[in-house]
């Protein structure tokens, strides 16, 4: 991975209508509404640098126009919700079990702001890096430098952290579970002197916490952890273009939100920090033994996949409601 080699991926349609830099108030009342909870959000975890801020908020409205409300592809998952959620909820829940200092608070709200930017990227990965994130740390690195953040220890915080995100499913490296777990080898490889630049070292510390971020449902409340895994499970029939009324998206389901769902507690996931163990292990304990239990249920429920998947998907909703 060069460290500090810049990564090509051109501004889009979104990008070039909502420039870095633009101070206008939003005219709809619903980005105001996302906006305040943005600087809510950064405020309620000690984040208060305006040109931080105004990062998190510019790529939390990105993400609405791209994948949200106000675009025409719509994600059920990868939207911004996905980052407010990361941003309201699991930071402060991270922070409660272990603080830390005002640097790493910074980079960790761009991280759950920025990390997933972009979602429809066709070029190659760079190296075991997904396409999808090598363009989200080049658009995130000329947020940074449109607010004057030009820190280079922040930029590789962001950098290491998006790229250690990377979740390759659907190849080799998908029973690896996310990048960061490897990261440090693959640099060792390819990079063998970074260990010898603080800069890279504190990005890959950063990156770990970052990654145990994105995956903290795992240690949400059993229905929250469950409504998101639903909401990934409609946003890969909808990016895999089978409609949710017809079998093969059943059948998609069914597999995702019973076994698929017990083999990504059981053998994917893996905490790559102590921060997110003690803030999330407990809970991600439980919910393995409801993922069990859930897949049990839903093989009973469902011996053949049904005609849709709406079916499926209330069904799971049943069941992961019940105390």
């Amino acid at each position: 991975m060069p460290i500090d080699e810049c990564f090509d991926a051109p501004a889009d349609a979104v990008e070039r209508a909502l420039p870095a830099t633009s101070d206008a108030a939003p005219a709809d009342t619903r980005a105001e509404a996302l906006l305040r909870r943005a600087d809510a959000a950064c405020r309620r975890v000690g984040v208060d640098r305006d040109s931080v801020r105004a990062v998190v908020r510019i790529a939390v409205l990105r993400m609405a126009h791209r994948y949200g409300p106000f675009g025409d592809d719509r994600h059920a998952y990868h939207n911004e919700e996905h980052a407010l959620g990361l941003l309201e909820r699991t930071l402060p829940a991270l922070l409660a079990a272990a603080p830390l200092d005002t640097a790493d608070r910074e980079a960790l709200v761009l991280f759950c702001a920025c990390h997933d930017l972009r979602q429809r990227e066709c070029g190659p990965a760079v190296g075991p890096i997904g396409a999808d994130e090598a363009a989200s740390i080049a658009e995130t690195a000329r947020l940074l430098a449109a607010q004057g953040l030009n820190d280079r220890r922040l930029h590789l915080a962001l950098r290491f952290a998006i790229a250690g995100s990377t979740f390759a499913n659907g190849t080799e490296d998908a029973e690896k579970g996310a990048l960061v777990h490897r990261l440090g080898a693959w640099l060792d490889g390819s990079k063998p002197c970074w260990r010898d630049d603080a800069d890279a070292v504190n990005a890959e510390r950063l990156a770990r916490i970052a990654a145990d971020l994105d995956t903290g449902s795992i240690g949400a409340p059993y229905a929250e952890f469950a409504a998101q895994a639903a909401a990934l499970a409609v946003e890969l029939q909808y990016r895999a273009g089978r409609p949710l009324d017809s079998r093969a998206a059943a059948a998609a389901c069914l597999q995702f939100l019973g076994e698929g769902q017990r083999h990504y507690v059981d053998a994917l996931h893996r905490f790559a920090s102590a921060e997110g163990r003690a803030a999330f292990g407990e809970r991600r304990d439980a919910n393995a033994r409801r993922c069990a239990k859930t897949a049990r249920d839903l093989a009973e429920r469902f011996p053949v996949a049904p005609a849709d998947a709406h079916a499926v998907l209330a069904a799971f909703a049943a069941i992961t409601a019940a105390p």
